[in-house]
């Protein structure tokens, strides 16, 4: 997880504090988060879908939404860490933690899906750049992964769990 004490990670059980949480997020992640119905899909999934939280000295500041596929495959459905809590191992602490959950599960595969790099958006850039450093490799590109409502181009990134 991260050095810092004061930092935890816990799974959140409650999906409306899931929610409640995604949509203060996604207000203060305009970069990421601008258009308007594909948060209120994010919104409902939290309601639903497995969700953990990161608290630095117990404020929550960081969610990720889990969605299962099967019994040896997950995929990051969302995740999203306060703008004053960016690059301070908030993200790497909750992909820590559901990696470790995954691992004792016998899971073999970690997804995600985000903006292709053929888009050139600069916090998008950060993104992939973060996903690659936790392990992640594009396998899907654009014109092969599903891309739901968004008109963007998307890229499937895989890690294999050990």
């Amino acid at each position: 997880m991260s050095g810092d004490p004061a930092l935890s990670v816990a799974r959140e059980n409650s999906g409306t504090d899931n929610r409640r949480l995604l949509e203060a997020l996604t207000a203060r992640l305009p970069q990421w988060f601008a258009q308007r119905e594909p948060n209120r899909r994010f919104a409902r999934q939290a309601e639903v879908l497995d969700g953990w939280v990161a608290r630095v000295a117990g404020r929550p500041c960081g969610l990720l939404l889990l969605e299962r596929h099967n019994a040896i495959s997950a995929e990051i459905h969302w995740l999203g860490v306060d703008l004053d809590h960016h690059r301070r191992g908030v993200g790497r602490a909750l992909v820590g933690a559901i990696e470790q959950q995954l691992g004792g599960e016998r899971a073999k595969y970690l997804f995600v899906q985000t903006l292709h790099p053929d888009v050139d958006y600069e916090p998008y850039r950060r993104t992939r750049a973060f996903y690659e450093a936790l392990g992640f490799e594009m396998v899907l590109p654009s014109d092969h992964a599903p891309t739901g409502a968004s008109s963007d181009p998307l890229a499937y990134y895989l890690k294999l769990l050990t």
